[in-house]
């Protein structure tokens, strides 16, 4: 590729964020964790990792993956994780690790930023009735701003095109690349949680367990409901997650083996082995992963 080629594809995706921004009302300026830092710690990073395990837990339901944001808006748990996310913007890259130690912490940030925003914005009933929050949600880290969508599609996917816009998040030359994952493992769709219920339910990465963790994920989302098989019309039903991400998980083959690898139902086992059965994706419930 020319340097014409890529200073032109730059100016494509930059034009084409900026467009999408002004569509959906974001002011690229917005960041959530806005203010100075009352406390500093040697070790910020892990501050954050620990306030965001803290919000989780005190926050979520582990039997059913939903978030109590009512109490969470009052809680002591909530304003030490608020106070916490301010340090993010003293960061330097070299704090955030490496390997699967920046993928959990992506992960878990990303997750805790989710539920930040709904509290912040007062998200009631849909996360569609806000539908740029995912560019709106954003923290400084490190000094450069990141929004829900950058963290999960420029970081995590390793820039790969968004499946709702076609587009890339950063453009060749963003110095936020420095800070994207090594490769990109599928199994991260099974970890991040958008807010809606038909989101995998929310938990905690430890980057010293975290390829076992995310096999539970993965396990946990296939039979909690993401997959599903109606005898009567011999149709294997699939959360839309499948759709939309379906490269990054290597096309359908590699989602039956996947599936195949984690599914307890031996009906599903059964029909996965024999190959003849059709294929439909579920309607996705948008709706507010509350639990009140």
């Amino acid at each position: 590729m020319g340097f014409e080629t890529i200073t032109l594809s730059n100016t494509l995706i930059r034009g084409g964020n900026r467009a999408l921004d002004f569509f959906l009302r974001v002011n690229p300026g917005e960041i959530l964790n806005a203010g100075t830092p009352i406390d500093k710690y040697e070790n910020p990073a892990g501050e954050m990792m620990k306030a965001s395990k803290f919000l989780l837990a005190d926050a979520v339901n582990p039997d059913t993956g939903l978030v109590d944001y009512r109490w969470l808006r009052a809680s002591d748990t909530y304003a030490r994780f608020r106070e916490i996310t301010r340090q993010l913007s003293t960061y330097g890259t070299s704090e955030l690790g490496h390997g699967p130690a920046l993928m959990a912490f992506w992960i878990n940030l990303y997750n805790a930023l989710i539920i930040d925003a709904v509290v912040h914005f007062d998200i009631q009933g849909s996360i569609m009735n806000r539908p740029g929050i995912f560019r709106q949600a954003a923290y400084n880290v490190g000094g450069m701003r990141f929004s829900a969508d950058e963290i999960e599609h420029g970081l995590l996917r390793r820039n790969r095109p968004n499946p709702v816009v076609h587009m890339r998040t950063f453009a060749a030359n963003d110095p936020r690349l420095s800070l994207m994952v090594d490769h990109l493992d599928p199994r991260i769709h099974f970890s991040l949680v958008c807010g809606a219920r038909s989101c995998p339910p929310i938990a905690f990465y430890d980057h010293e367990h975290l390829d076992r963790q995310l096999d539970q994920a993965a396990a946990a989302f296939i039979n909690g409901g993401g997959v599903d098989y109606l005898a009567e019309s011999n149709t294997l039903q699939l959360s839309k997650i499948f759709q939309w991400y379906l490269a990054d998980f290597g096309g359908l083959p590699a989602v039956f083996e996947l599936i195949q690898r984690h599914v307890i139902d031996q009906e599903v086992r059964n029909i996965l082995e024999s190959g003849e059965f059709r294929v439909r994706y579920m309607q996705y419930d948008w709706k507010v992963n509350s639990s009140v």
